[in-house]
């Protein structure tokens, strides 16, 4: 089915906590995407974040980020008094996250709730341990553990906590089985509201698209609590990890560092880790975005240790063989293969094989003479956007734009006029008219494309460790969007 959505983190949405959560903003938001006629929301990983405060480097693949939990749920679920509630309030800028506040209060506002959970009704966080119990308790245990250690990766633990020693872990839950039970009530909290708020979300026709990153990052309980799953030496460090060669983004191409899988061990139970990972995927999500989907034909692999990813090699994945199984396992699973970057007959070939859908960003479309991101190549069978997360706005763009580029852009859009920003932007709404006039399946379109912000308010910038994931939006530049333009093109190209 045609359609069209808006790429939002939840940590842009406004809120009264200093970064966009579960609370009444994200009702307000999936009203604004039904008034504009749109059927899905797309999100970054939900999961926890990490070095850099990336949603793609963190702690755990299974874990949810405690940062989103909404105090204001919290007190109508009876976990916080309205004085509580009060004192977890930000009055600082509402443009930016404060990462250091949040932290802190979130924590605050988890820890309120236990402690009046443990004297109501513990009963809640036993049932949610048991239904969870696979990946939960080791995530709990990890945290605790590294709060034991002042936040050390776990790789320069002790070695009996190092290595997982079973007899070891059994005492240090025996000994800090509050604070273990303080990061499964973490948990509970987040699915209890995230479950409520998608279910309001769906009902009102609106899916939810998330996102995969294909790698965990060193520090993690998942590289913890499974080693064999990856390449490491006997002393647990990484023999190679990964990234991407030189690329559009970066010269000297982004080492990433997490440390690759270990296929051949992941074979001998058939792949369960990825497959229980996908399967928690689609608990929080409709639809599913996996990141870097070239990787699962072949990858890049870097030396540990190495300066950048320059030097590096291709290495075979297992593409065929895993989405084989993860198709008989999940015949329903809708996914989404994040396949641009350096794409070669191969993934393409792994694509089509799949099914599932690629992508497509008009701002690559004008990088050569023949692209398949030119929107006259698209197939049905695509999910378009004017840019992603880790591209520059539209108005960004545009302004960059060499003057050939520029001319060929505005021939080919049909529109000669001055260039400038804001929601009213004639040459930003021709770039979304016509994407959303296109054969893609799925149009996605960044809100701060459809707000004609500049490069100022982009998510991400790739190979940059620091200052990225900030920008928010108030409900001020909500209510300015065009919401009846963006209607009325859904209409024209029949996507409401």
């Amino acid at each position: 089915m045609r359609g069209s959505g808006v790429l939002l983190n939840i940590s842009s949405l406004p809120s009264e906590f200093g970064i966009g959560g579960f609370g009444e903003e994200i009702l307000r938001f999936a009203d604004f995407l039904k008034a504009g006629d749109c059927k899905w929301w797309q999100v970054l990983p939900m999961t926890t974040i990490g070095l850099g405060e990336s949603p793609y480097s963190g702690v755990s693949a299974f874990a949810g980020n405690y940062l989103y939990i909404d105090p204001i749920m919290l007190r109508d679920n009876g976990y916080l008094t309205y004085e509580e509630c009060d004192s977890l309030k930000y009055y600082g800028s509402p443009y930016v996250v404060d990462y250091e506040f949040c932290y802190y209060h979130k924590k605050r506002a988890v820890q309120m709730a236990y402690e009046h959970i443990l004297q109501t009704n513990t009963d809640v966080l036993y049932t949610y341990c048991n239904d969870e119990r696979d990946w939960l308790m080791d995530y709990a245990i990890f945290m605790a553990l590294k709060d034991l250690h002042n936040g050390k990766p776990w790789f320069e633990w002790e070695e009996k906590y190092k290595t997982h020693d079973h007899s070891a872990i059994g005492e240090f839950m025996n000994e800090h089985s509050k604070e273990v039970g303080y990061y499964i009530c973490e948990q509970f909290l987040f699915e209890e509201q995230w479950k409520t708020r998608k279910k309001q979300i769906n009902d009102m026709k609106i899916g939810i698209i998330g996102d995969m990153p294909i790698y965990v990052s060193y520090d993690s309980v998942d590289v913890w609590a499974n080693p064999q799953y990856f390449d490491l030496d006997k002393d647990y460090k990484p023999n190679k990890v990964a990234g991407v060669p030189p690329d559009y983004f970066c010269a000297e191409g982004q080492l990433w560092g997490n440390p690759l899988y270990n296929y051949d061990e992941m074979r001998k139970d058939n792949f369960a880790w990825f497959a229980s990972r996908i399967e928690r995927m689609f608990k929080l999500y409709d639809k599913l975005r996996i990141d870097h989907f070239r990787a699962f034909d072949r990858y890049w692999a870097v030396e540990y240790g190495a300066p950048n990813a320059i030097n590096g090699e291709w290495c075979k994945g297992v593409g065929r063989e895993l989405f084989a199984i993860m198709r008989h396992k999940f015949p329903k699973a809708d996914i989404i293969a994040e396949d641009l970057g350096i794409i070669d007959e191969g993934v393409i070939e792994l694509r089509e094989r799949t099914g599932f859908p690629g992508m497509r960003v008009l701002q690559f479309a004008f990088d050569s003479e023949v692209s398949p991101h030119m929107p006259h190549n698209y197939e049905r069978n695509c999910i378009a956007y004017t840019g992603t997360h880790d591209n520059t706005t539209i108005y960004g763009w545009l302004a960059s734009l060499g003057a050939d580029a520029r001319a060929k852009l505005y021939d080919y859009l049909g529109l000669h006029c001055e260039l400038e920003g804001g929601e009213n932007s004639r040459l930003v709404w021709a770039c979304i008219r016509t994407m959303l006039l296109s054969v893609a399946d799925i149009v996605i379109i960044p809100f701060q494309d459809l707000a004609g912000w500049g490069e100022d308010t982009r998510m991400n910038i790739p190979g940059k460790a620091t200052g990225n994931w900030r920008p928010r939006v108030t409900n001020e530049a909500i209510d300015r969007i065009r919401i009846d333009r963006l209607r009325r093109y859904n209409y024209l190209s029949n996507r409401n």
